[in-house]
């Protein structure tokens, strides 16, 4: 299997790894603020680097190890491009004065992050389709985003990544169990996609050039991408009390077809099957795990879901 991750990687919820320079990259906003924090796998080292202007990141992995960083609420609605070798150092970006779009660095490297991004803004979010190469920024439709269809007050969108090799992007909403499909060359919602009816804060990852991952609560959903239909789901976070749920934390796919899942609720780590989603094994962790990365066939990286506490863990396989 392909490693789409290293393609178009998480929806900016989820750690980044780097596996020639030893680094992971994450941001959780109510730990880290607008810091990138790094961790250095060889050193078991971790510090932060403050972003200027940032209340927070949203972070998402591109090729080649760079990745692209929305600085949340940041005045000028700031998007930057860095590598993961050398995170303080902003290579590219976009800001915007008076509305219009002004592109600095290297616009090459806009090549190898997704083109598609969520920003806020004084009047709330806009979902952006980004064209360095011609010094442009659209607003891709949000019509359907309306409090006819959603809570505004309660919810907001949460992700977004383009289709591989398509015009297609996909966006999740807060509590919400949609998926909403925009034909970015049509400016259009065309498609919706019902995940497993659990409430969540879907996060999105390509699994394969056909089908990806979604997260539903404590579900794990595998779409297909032609069809835009639910071809796989497993319920991974159970509770005995009841009429409650439980949610499963950030999870990282692997190029060897299993996928890691975070299980706060739990204390550990769970490695399935990426296509049926069967359990593998599972890990111990420290505290609660929310953000997860599996830098080996059997090692993992953790933080705490509270704290941002770093744990290393490892699978018996």
């Amino acid at each position: 299997m392909a490693d789409f991750r290293e393609l178009w990687g998480a929806t900016g919820q989820g750690m980044i790894f780097d596996k020639s320079a030893r680094l992971l990259i994450d941001n959780m906003g109510w730990v880290d603020r607008g810091a990138l924090w790094i961790y250095d796998l060889a050193k078991h080292k971790e510090k932060r680097i403050g972003i200027d202007g940032a209340k927070f990141l949203g972070l998402q992995a591109g090729e080649h190890g760079f990745f692209r960083a929305v600085h949340g609420e940041s005045p000028d609605r700031a998007i930057s491009v860095r590598r993961i070798a050398e995170p303080e150092i902003e290579l590219t970006s976009v800001r915007f004065h008076d509305d219009e779009p002004v592109f600095v660095g290297e616009m090459e490297l806009w090549k190898l992050v997704d083109s598609a991004a969520i920003v806020s803004t004084g009047t709330g979010q806009q979902l952006l389709r980004i064209d360095a190469a011609h010094g442009q920024v659209s607003n891709l439709d949000l019509s359907w985003f309306t409090n006819a269809n959603y809570d505004l007050g309660y919810q907001q969108l949460v992700g977004c990544l383009t289709l591989p090799r398509s015009h297609l992007v996909v966006v999740s909403v807060q509590r919400s169990s949609r998926l909403i499909v925009i034909d970015a060359e049509k400016n259009r919602a065309v498609a919706q996609v019902m995940l497993a009816n659990r409430s969540g804060n879907p996060t999105i990852q390509i699994r394969s050039a056909s089908d990806l991952l979604a997260s539903d609560y404590d579900t794990l959903c595998r779409v297909d991408i032609e069809t835009m239909s639910i071809v796989a789901t497993k319920q991974l976070q159970s509770t005995s009390a009841p009429n409650t749920r439980l949610f499963i934390g950030n999870y990282d796919l692997n190029p060897n077809g299993t996928c890691v899942v975070a299980r706060p609720h739990s204390g550990d780590v769970l490695l399935v099957d990426s296509e049926g989603f069967e359990a593998l094994s599972s890990a111990p962790t420290e505290g609660q795990p929310l953000s997860v990365c599996m830098v080996s066939e059997t090692r993992v990286v953790t933080r705490d879901w509270k704290t941002g506490r770093v744990c290393e863990t490892e699978f018996s396989i």
